[in-house]
């Protein structure tokens, strides 16, 4: 009987799983279980926080009931206003 390492094993499961990830043929199946109510009340904070920075800063206009722009990265000098 063939004898090997669980960590060689484990390294070649890997790189496996790593190439078929690259390869897009695996992908991340979206989350079933529902989220902890603690958990969903401190992520509605984050985002209502952000989004209240991001408007004072001016990072993100509200253009249109349904058009924002945010702004992504460092502006280059000299860039147009919308």
């Amino acid at each position: 009987m063939r004898t090997i390492k669980w960590s060689d094993l484990r390294s070649q499961q890997r790189a496996h799983l790593l190439e078929l990830m690259q390869r897009q043929e695996l992908r991340r199946l979206p989350r079933t279980r529902p989220r902890d109510p603690d958990e969903e009340r401190a992520l509605s904070l984050i985002v209502q926080t952000r989004w209240q920075r991001w408007l004072e800063t001016g990072k993100l206009r509200i253009i249109g009931p349904r058009l924002w722009l945010l702004r992504l990265g460092k502006e280059p000098e000299g860039s147009l206003d919308v």
